[in-house]
């Protein structure tokens, strides 16, 4: 028995077998193209990606000694994709996520009378060009050619779960699963529909839009353009954030998950609720049987990016691991603070024109604190999001787990534990968004019968405990006066 796990992010796509002990045997990963546009603007080829996929496909089927049980998807949310209906083959580039384009279109939307309180109150989300309704819209009024196949069906709208899932059966299955319907500002979260009051307000009425499933549902099948001799059914597809939650087995109120990559998702299980934050994103988690699961949720674009940005634009350092190096050769930060806003600044802030800055350098500065209090931001905007779902929204973080390339970072894990006075879990097993997409194939495909069974294959941890740190803690106070007063007073 074995499983194939396909996890599309935003820079690669990577290929798993897992065995039935659900041990990775084997992993392949290509990168793909980051295009940026003499607009600034960032693309994908999704042609290049489903080429690369099927290039993996062929390279780990050796290592199957039969066909696996089974497929299942984890992808990059937010990214969405324009295909022709016959062919599958994508119109234009893929926009990504990180894509500003739509801002102007957002800023527009803002100035009309209850249209934001609308939003907020169907998709849960933020009216934020950060979703793929606004750039949608951009592309439709830049390119009315697109428009006028989108409306006569020529052409398909997708996030990148429903591109794959429509090129690998052949154009047969049209669908998304409902944590990637929920990002696109179109979705009715709460009622679990695509939203024609939404589809009004982005001036999109008339376009069609996939069958929205449960993650863990049946999505069809496929032979990868007949390298396997015989078709293979999809079970499990799911976003990759919200993979990561499932695979962390985060389903208790309070549960909190965090991916530390390039930027960083946070997400706290509230409950089958809908409740919507004045400061915080409210993330539909899943839906099982019909039932579905809230998380409020904070978006951070600059995590690991921030310490990739001391490395590569001011050249402090010449790898990432140097940055808990120095820090730990250091006693404290030399009175530096960063506001790493080089995207704005996310939950509980929600300051997206916001512009990043240095504060406290004096002639005794040196670049090792510039470089610690770099890596010091990063946990800043972690504990920020906990203190205020926890004092302002009342909810009680009984958990909090870690997972991403930078827990690899003791001296950044063990701030976090310090700031948050919780107890950290870093799981032993790096790729959680896979892990998610196979444990809700599992349960689509009958071999678990409920969530509570998925609870024998949780991934060993690893742990960080609290210490008393009173000088981070006060450091942690100046940061934010910081933005209280050269920002926002948000108390």
């Amino acid at each position: 028995m074995s499983f194939l796990s396909i996890d599309q992010s935003t820079s690669s796509t990577t290929v798993f077998i897992f065995d039935q002990n659900l041990n990775i045997s084997k992993k392949v990963s290509k990168k793909h193209q980051q295009i940026y546009t003499q607009e600034g603007y960032i693309e994908h080829d999704a042609n290049e990606i489903y080429n690369n996929l099927l290039g993996l496909i062929k390279e780990i089927k050796p290592s199957l000694s039969t066909s696996p049980d089974f497929i299942s998807i984890t992808n990059q949310r937010e990214t969405f994709v324009i295909f022709d209906k016959e062919t599958g083959r994508p119109l234009c580039n893929a926009i990504v996520w990180q894509c500003r384009r739509g801002q102007e279109i957002c800023d527009t939307l803002a100035r009309k009378s209850n249209l934001t309180e609308i939003i907020i109150n169907k998709s849960g989300l933020k009216l934020d060009t950060y979703f793929p309704a606004s750039k949608l819209k951009w592309l439709c009024d830049k390119t009315p050619s697109i428009r006028e196949k989108l409306e006569n069906g020529q052409a398909l709208f997708g996030t990148i779960d429903t591109y794959l899932l429509y090129r690998l059966t052949k154009g047969d299955q049209y669908l998304t699963d409902s944590t990637n319907a929920s990002r696109t500002l179109l979705y009715d979260t709460k009622n679990q529909h695509w939203d024609e009051t939404l589809k009004e307000i982005f001036g999109l009425s008339k376009i069609i839009l996939p069958e929205v499933r449960e993650s863990s549902s049946n999505f069809g099948s496929t032979n990868f353009e007949d390298i396997f001799d015989e078709d293979i059914s999809i079970f499990g597809v799911i976003g990759d954030s919200q993979a990561s939650m499932v695979a962390n087995l985060c389903f208790k109120k309070g549960d909190t998950k965090i991916t530390l990559g390039t930027g960083a998702c946070t997400l706290t299980n509230i409950g089958s609720d809908l409740i919507s934050s004045k400061s915080a994103l409210t993330a539909l988690s899943f839906v099982y049987k019909g039932e579905p699961q809230y998380s409020f949720e904070c978006l951070t674009a600059f995590a690991g990016a921030t310490i990739s940005w001391i490395e590569n634009n001011l050249n402090l350092i010449n790898d990432p691991n140097d940055s808990e190096r120095i820090s730990l050769e250091l006693e404290d930060n030399g009175g530096v603070y960063v506001i790493p806003a080089f995207a704005g600044l996310s939950a509980p802030y929600w300051l997206p024109s916001a512009k990043a800055m240095f504060y406290g350098i004096t002639a005794a500065t040196n670049f090792k604190h510039i470089v610690r209090a770099s890596l010091e931001s990063v946990a800043y905007q972690i504990a920020a999001y906990l203190e205020y779902i926890q004092k302002n929204e009342k909810i009680d973080i009984s958990k909090i787990i870690i997972d991403g390339g930078m827990t690899n970072n003791s001296f950044l894990m063990q701030l976090i534990s310090n700031l948050s006075q919780k107890e950290i879990s870093i799981p032993l097993f790096p790729d959680m968004s896979s892990y998610g997409s196979l444990l809700m194939g599992l349960i689509g495909s009958g071999k678990c019968k409920n969530l509570d069974e998925l609870e024998q294959f949780r991934v060993k941890s690893r742990s960080f405990f609290p210490a008393k740190d009173e000088r981070s803690m006060s450091d942690f106070t100046t940061w934010k006066e910081i933005i209280d007063k050269h920002f926002v007073n948000i108390s």
